[in-house]
C-alpha cells in the first residue's frame, strides 16, 4: 500500500521547488555563459600572442631593412668624398655622352648611357667602354664597396642582329651588366663584392616615345655602397 504525503506537506514541497527552479536554471545558464566567455578569452589571448610574435618578427625585419637601405653617417661621408673625387672623371666622360651621378638612399649611383659603353646593337663593351670602366675602378678601388651593376634598355624589341642570342631585353640588359662586372673583376675588384642585375625595359627614366627618351633609358647604373666593418 503506497503512502501519500499529506496535502499540506505536498503543497509546501511544490512551493519550494517552484522557488528553487529559477535558481537552478539560472546557475546552468550562468555556467554555460561563463564557459563560452572563458573560451573566447583564451582564443583571443592566443591570437594576441600570435600577433605579438608576428609584430616582433616584422619589427626586427624592418630594422634590418632600414639598416640595409638607409645610409649611415660614416657611409654617407665616404660616398660624398667619392662623389667629389669622381667629379672630374664624370665631366670627362660627359664629353662622350650624358653621364650622371646621384646620391640616393641606397648609395651613390653612376649612370652610364649605353652609347658611352657599347657600340650600336652590341652586347659587349666597346674599347671606349672598357676604358671608362677601368677608369671608374681606378677611382673607387681605394675603398671596399658593394657594387651593383644594373642594366636597363628601352622598350624596343631586340634587333635582328642579337635576337638569335637574346630572347628579350631582359637577357640583353643582363649580359651588358655582366660585361661591366667582368671588366671590374679583371681590374681587381673582388667578385664577391659585385652583383650584376637586369631590369630590362623596366623602370624607364624617360619616355620611350622619342629617340632622346629611349637613349636615356638604355643605360648602366653602377651603385656604390661602402662595406663598413662592425
Amino acid at each position: 500500500m503506497s503512502r501519500c504525503l499529506p496535502r499540506s506537506v505536498l503543497s509546501k514541497v511544490v512551493f519550494l521547488l517552484c522557488l528553487a527552479s529559477p535558481l537552478i536554471l539560472g546557475a546552468c545558464v550562468t555556467r554555460s555563459s561563463f564557459d563560452q566567455v572563458t573560451a573566447e578569452r583564451d582564443s583571443l589571448a592566443q591570437a594576441n600572442r600570435t600577433l605579438e610574435s608576428k609584430t616582433r618578427a616584422l619589427t626586427a625585419t624592418a630594422g634590418i631593412l632600414i639598416k640595409e637601405l638607409a645610409l649611415q653617417d660614416l657611409e654617407l661621408a665616404q660616398l660624398e668624398q667619392e662623389q667629389r673625387e669622381l667629379t672630374d672623371e664624370v665631366a670627362r666622360w660627359a664629353v662622350l655622352g650624358a653621364v650622371k651621378m646621384m646620391m640616393l638612399a641606397d648609395g651613390l649611383h653612376v649612370l652610364l648611357p649605353h652609347e658611352v659603353l657599347f657600340e650600336s646593337g652590341a652586347s659587349t663593351l666597346s674599347a671606349q667602354g672598357e676604358t671608362i670602366v677601368r677608369d671608374l675602378v681606378a677611382e673607387i678601388r681605394q675603398f671596399p664597396y658593394e657594387i651593383a651593376v644594373v642594366g636597363f634598355t628601352d622598350n624596343v624589341p631586340v634587333g635582328a642582329r642579337l635576337a638569335d642570342r637574346y630572347a628579350s631585353n631582359w637577357e640583353l640588359a643582363g649580359v651588358r651588366a655582366a660585361g661591366v662586372v667582368r671588366v671590374m673583376q679583371r681590374e681587381g675588384i673582388p667578385i664577391d663584392q659585385m652583383l650584376a642585375v637586369s631590369r630590362g625595359e623596366g623602370r624607364p627614366i624617360a619616355s620611350n616615345d622619342t629617340p632622346e627618351g629611349r637613349a636615356e633609358n638604355r643605360r648602366i647604373d653602377v651603385r656604390l655602397r661602402p662595406i663598413v666593418t662592425e
